[in-house]
């Protein structure tokens, strides 16, 4: 007896059935087999009379129905397999984006201001004023506005609009150094000394280490003459900044001018020792030197001077000056002829050459010789 057996669960089938019985697996493809005789029989037997106990027309319908199942499910076997919804790798759709922002209005008197300060950047002064008084005009209250237009004020010369509009920029923004520092030097270079003064003073409790309002008051206590004054700025000055050459000679003029000649002797020789071609400063130690009584060593500080630099004019005038004092009259015209062929220009330069010619008028002349005696008769 032939039969298809099941690859899937190894079920017997008959040979006709395109599926398995059991498990609906396709027959289609396999093979038909043989049993012996003796071992076949008895199962197809059973097989086509359905069993004593099962009526022939139900065997028949659970037939039909196994086929059904098996040729459904061998369709099915046949059909693409389930995919997932391609929803699932698609990216979700941003949202639009937000509209930007509106811009920021320009402030009143931002557009004039740019112009101007970008006019006086490259040095036009004169048309950067216009702009920035329109600047100014639609927005008074800037400090910035107000200190950039003062500023281009001064380049053109226009002092005293400037002054006030610096001194505004300090008054609405008290706090600001720099409009402090430049309202000061804008009033002494106007020669305000009073007020510059003032501001000077006001930058100093701002700033106390502040190099530029200690420069500043010195400079104007010195100019005054009021040296006490300038003493302890010029101190603080030097320590803070022991470099500064200027700051150190004034630190010794005012300790000349206080008195304290040794102490400045001191200060004029370590600038000296640092700064050998310093003219100014080998003057002011000779003089000193001059005035503690060391004449000589004063005199040859300033001859070592002029042999370091023949061109140095103004150790010729120090150097005449010690000489006359000295009761070297000659040496002296000598020295200030010097002076006045090297400074021809010099305020002082015809004055001291007249000088230097009632200096030689006024000198010994050398004995003549002695007339011989005549013969006697």
């Amino acid at each position: 007896m032939h039969y298809r057996l099941c690859p899937a669960c190894g079920t017997r089938n008959k040979d006709k059935w395109d599926s398995c019985v059991r498990c609906a697996e396709s027959l289609e493809e396999v093979p038909l087999t043989e049993d012996a005789p003796e071992e076949a029989a008895p199962l197809i037997a059973e097989a086509e009379a359905g069993g004593r106990w099962l009526p022939q027309w139900s065997s028949l319908l659970v037939l039909v129905a196994l086929i059904a199942a098996g040729v459904w499910a061998w369709q099915r076997g046949l059909q693409e397999p389930e995919r997932p919804d391609p929803r699932l790798f698609t990216f979700a759709t941003l949202p639009p984006s937000p509209p930007a922002p509106p811009q920021a209005a320009t402030q009143p008197g931002e557009e004039s201001f740019r112009e101007g300060a970008r006019l006086l950047a490259q040095g036009d002064a004169a048309g950067a004023v216009p702009l920035l008084a329109q600047a100014v005009a639609d927005a008074p209250d800037k400090a910035l506005y107000r200190h950039t237009y003062a500023r281009a004020l001064l380049a053109t010369k226009a002092t005293e609009e400037s002054l006030r509009e610096f001194a505004e920029a300090s008054r609405l923004l008290p706090e600001s150094g720099t409009y402090v520092t430049d309202l000061a030097r804008a009033l002494d270079r106007a020669g305000r000394a009073t007020e510059a003064l003032a501001a000077y003073d006001r930058l100093l409790a701002l700033q106390p280490d502040s190099r530029e309002a200690l420069r500043g008051l010195a400079n104007l206590h010195t100019k005054a003459g009021s040296f006490d004054q300038a003493l302890p700025l010029l101190r603080r000055l030097v320590e803070r900044d022991p470099g500064a050459a200027v700051a150190q000679q004034q630190l010794g003029w005012a300790l000349e001018n206080t008195g304290d000649l040794a102490q400045a002797a001191t200060v004029y020789r370590q600038l000296l020792d640092r700064m050998p071609e310093a003219a100014v400063t080998r003057g002011l130690l000779a003089e000193v030197l001059f005035r503690q009584g060391g004449k000589q060593q004063a005199i040859a500080l300033l001859r070592s001077g002029v042999e370091r630099d023949p061109q140095a004019s103004l150790l010729y005038r120090g150097m005449g000056s010690l000489l006359e004092r000295s009761g070297q009259p000659q040496e002296a015209a000598a020295a200030y002829r010097e002076y006045a062929r090297l400074a021809p220009n010099a305020p002082d330069a015809v004055q001291l050459a007249s000088r230097a010619a009632r200096l030689e008028e006024r000198a010994p002349k050398p004995p003549s010789e002695e007339q011989a005696e005549p013969p006697q008769p």
